[in-house]
């Protein structure tokens, strides 16, 4: 396409992406210097497709505070052909979804290493699924799920995290949005707390639903609890594991100081999102929010995305007691949304001990490759600060050298290295900063990955 149309070609993919539901009502557009930045195109091509955007009605502006995206309910319905639904040649940031054929390195989040995953084996549990008879799996099931795999989820959480929970307690669905549309609709009408930055679903959530919350920040020891004290707003969602995107673990001191501040009320709850928590690394294992909690006051989330793989879809809540015969009352709740011979297949892969078997591997596939980065850019240590490096599958790196973001992105290009940019998740970020997962890269490619990090970073 011609230069002079790329203001065009980006217009019609923005348009497209806010027809199909890629953005919701009420999101922050990329700044036009961030979209510039990120698509190496100039300020102008951004100004016009956004302001044709602005006359059809797509986005508003808000003085000061920039572009969201309008009431999707009230924009034209467009019909979707064939030529519309291609893929575009631009590579537009939209909940982390980037086009990787360009680029040789990839330091992407939320991967697993396929490789080492004991396929098997679980083709083996599927199999004896589907060849016995099993014809109550054909039909509705309980709207918890399975109840094998309610029992298998409630020993390993509590032989690994020290939840205690029954297993009538235990919901099982297909996502952690999922899930959290579900307790807010069990906690209708409450206000929540939420870190910032925060993990997205929890945010997408509650705009859309319209749902008033208040975001605190997030120290190296977890949300800062000052802010707890000047609001009356009462349910506090938090990723203490390993918090996203920051990576920071929040210590046993404020997490014991956050079970006392739900502890001051009947009608105060905590969201513990127990995001990472399989994979811990350096240090004692910290118990889960739920384990320290004495009197019910803590909604336990997780899923199998990192600890078996992401196309698993499948998550799973603990409610307290107290708020089960909420949950019974709930009018037209949906039908569980995983598949019954998955659930069953999972929970075989459990009893059987496959699945802690696995994880304990994966502790130190993982724990090696982080080792490697880590010992790889120890030499730039005063070029290079990292953090949130303790746990999980990810970690943050700020350049201190002083390369411009810019400069960083330009340099990756060119050393065809795709890394996320900080300010995805945090619009107020304004250093240089990446989030850089890696567990999906192959050990015999971390050596180049790293390298092309180093090459693209430091001076």
């Amino acid at each position: 396409m011609e230069k002079s149309h790329l203001y065009i070609e980006l217009y019609e993919n923005l348009k497209q992406q806010i027809i199909e539901g890629q953005y919701q009502s009420g999101d922050k557009f990329p700044s036009k210097r961030a979209l510039g930045q990120h698509l190496s195109v100039s300020n102008t091509t951004i100004e016009h497709a956004y302001q044709f955007l602005l006359d059809e009605g797509y986005i508003y502006s808000k003085p000061r505070s920039g572009y969201f995206v309008s009431d999707i309910e009230t924009l034209p319905i467009v019909k979707k052909n064939h030529e519309q639904l291609k893929a575009s040649s631009l590579d537009i940031p939209t909940s982390n979804r980037y086009n990787d054929q360009s680029y040789q390195y990839a330091f992407n989040l939320s991967e697993i290493d396929a490789e080492y995953f004991p396929m098997q084996q679980f083709r083996k549990y599927a199999r004896d699924v589907f060849e016995d008879n099993q014809l109550s799996l054909l039909q509705h099931t309980n709207p918890k799920g399975e109840w094998s795999l309610r029992q298998e989820i409630a020993h390993y959480l509590f032989n690994s995290r020290g939840v205690t929970c029954h297993p009538e307690q235990i919901i099982i669905g297909s996502s952690t949005e999922q899930l959290i549309n579900l307790i807010t609709d069990i906690l209708s009408n409450e206000q929540f707390i939420i870190e910032n930055p925060s993990y997205p679903p929890i945010k997408q959530v509650l705009d859309k639903k319209r749902i008033p919350y208040i975001q605190t920040p997030v120290t190296k020891t977890g949300i800062d609890l000052n802010y707890f004290r000047k609001t009356d707003h009462n349910i506090a969602y938090v990723t203490p594991s390993h918090q996203f995107p920051t990576g920071y673990v929040m210590n046993l001191k404020k997490r014991t100081q956050l079970i006392n501040w739900a502890h001051q009320s009947e009608f105060k709850y905590i969201i513990e999102d127990d995001y990472d928590s399989e994979f811990r690394y350096f240090g004692k294992p910290i118990p889960a929010l739920q384990s320290l909690d004495t009197k019910d006051k803590v909604i336990y989330i997780s899923t199998f995305s990192k600890s078996l793989f992401p196309s698993c879809r499948i998550a799973y809540l603990v409610l307290p007691k107290t708020l089960l015969n909420q949950y019974n009352q709930l009018k037209n709740k949906e039908g569980n949304t995983v598949p019954a011979h998955l659930q069953k297949i999972v929970a075989n892969f459990m009893a059987s001990g496959s699945f802690e078997r696995h994880l304990n591997k994966m502790r130190k596939v993982y724990s090696r490759k982080l080792k490697f980065i880590l010992e790889k850019l120890k030499p730039y240590e005063d070029q290079l600060q990292i953090d949130g490096a303790l746990a999980g599958m990810h970690f943050t790196l700020t350049v201190k050298n002083g390369y411009s973001m810019n400069q960083c992105l330009k340099n990756t290009e060119d050393n065809q290295l795709k890394i996320t940019p900080f300010y995805h998740y945090d619009h107020n970020q304004s250093s240089v900063k990446f989030i850089l997962g890696f567990g999906g890269i192959p050990f015999s490619q971390l050596e180049d990955h790293t390298n092309a990090l180093i090459q693209s970073l430091c001076l």
